[in-house]
């Protein structure tokens, strides 16, 4: 992550003091809190010994990849592999700067250079970095890159939604509790991403808006590892369920055991309850080929799932494709499609404006609707192709 003033990241009043100029003695080295051990590195951190760092205790690392719409970290392919090759479940960041342009473009940018993701066990969600503004002396803007909290709530949610059309997946957020609550007016919409919290304290303390419980904490910026020290808020067979997507955003906690009163108890009827629905996600949406000719075909598909435990496939459901056009607010039914027993579904049609594609499932009586995030397509005339 960007190297941000340790002030920033420890919380309380201390952030009233980011301005101030005095240098201030470096902190003693505090215990390493529980959990499984990780860190993270950029090209900040060149020749890193991925053996050496297994032996000595890390079992996952996040690796950065890009920045905006116009950085790759030429290291990162050395990082990445060499983490997976020491024997680490690794992972990619995305650092933000959402005044240089939409997070869907970023989300794709991301995607295309590092960031995508696979159910093997071995590949963390990818994370995006949203925190501080570390460019005000160039850029003249606030920690919140000149965005209001509305704005920025959009930004982020069109950076995940994209995420989750390419990777099938919601990505993790990487944030800290003053930032987010400064930058997003405490946005509570977020709370189904794993949230990777950075504080350097002695504790976690309050979380951002949203979230109950934290998935990984980046409490130091040095340590036995290079780069940041990271910890994952479970254990290391739950950080493997993370990482193939079988999981929550963070590990539950066990059910408190209230201590049982032996006394007689009056039998009373307990009133029926309605089943519970299960949460559903329409993912891997794809509108193509991208452009396409006017009046050739365009093919929509995506997949059904489960959101929660297994994510199996859901088959035999009737999921509506929806186009918007070009400079239109409004959502059209353009067709249907049933997904097949994989859960997947694909319809096509003749191309005949730019737009916007969606696929919708409105649920039934076992299963809550969901949405899919959005395809934009570029139809042209002419003999281009």
């Amino acid at each position: 992550m960007e190297r941000l003033p340790r002030l920033l990241l420890g919380g309380g009043l201390a952030v009233a003091l980011a301005s101030c100029t005095t240098a201030l003695p470096a902190a003693a080295a505090a215990p390493v809190p529980p959990g499984v051990r990780g860190l993270d590195v950029s090209s900040h951190q060149p020749g890193v010994s991925w053996p050496a760092v297994y032996r000595d205790g890390a079992r996952f690392a996040y690796v950065k990849a890009t920045e905006s719409t116009t950085y790759r970290n030429p290291r990162y392919a050395e990082q990445y592999q060499g983490a997976r090759q020491a024997g680490l479940i690794r992972g990619a960041y995305h650092f933000a700067l959402p005044h240089k342009s939409g997070g869907a473009a970023q989300a794709d940018y991301f995607f295309r250079n590092g960031g995508g993701w696979t159910s093997d066990g071995w590949t963390l969600p990818g994370v995006l970095d949203i925190e501080f503004n570390p460019y005000q002396s160039s850029n003249g803007l606030d920690i919140c890159y000149g965005l209001s909290p509305a704005r920025m709530v959009s930004w982020i949610r069109d950076f995940s939604d994209r995420y989750l059309a390419l990777a099938g997946r919601r990505p993790a957020v990487y944030t800290n509790t003053y930032w987010w609550q400064t930058c997003t007016g405490g946005s509570a919409a977020f709370g189904d991403h794993p949230l990777w919290l950075a504080r350097y304290a002695s504790a976690v303390g309050a979380l951002p808006a949203g979230w109950t419980a934290h998935a990984i904490w980046q409490h130091a910026d040095s340590g036995v590892f290079p780069g940041d020290q990271n910890v994952f808020n479970g254990t290391y067979e739950q950080l493997k369920l993370l990482a193939a997507g079988r999981s929550a955003a963070a590990p539950v906690k066990a059910p408190v055991n209230v201590p049982v009163d032996a006394s007689p108890k009056v039998s009373v009827k307990a009133p029926a309850r309605k089943p519970v629905r299960a949460a559903t996600r329409v993912s891997s949406l794809n509108a193509g080929p991208e452009p396409v000719g006017k009046g050739r075909k365009l093919t929509v598909s995506g997949t059904l799932r489960l959101a929660t435990g297994t994510r199996r496939a859901v088959a035999g459901q009737r999921v509506l494709i929806r186009f918007r056009p070009r400079g239109s607010t409004v959502w059209r039914t353009a067709g249907t499609a049933v997904t097949a027993s994989g859960g997947t579904f694909r319809r096509t049609f003749r191309a005949a404006g730019d737009g916007t594609w969606q696929a919708v499932y409105n649920g039934d009586a076992l299963r809550l609707a969901a949405r899919s995030g959005s395809d934009y397509v570029d139809v042209r005339t002419g003999r281009w192709w």
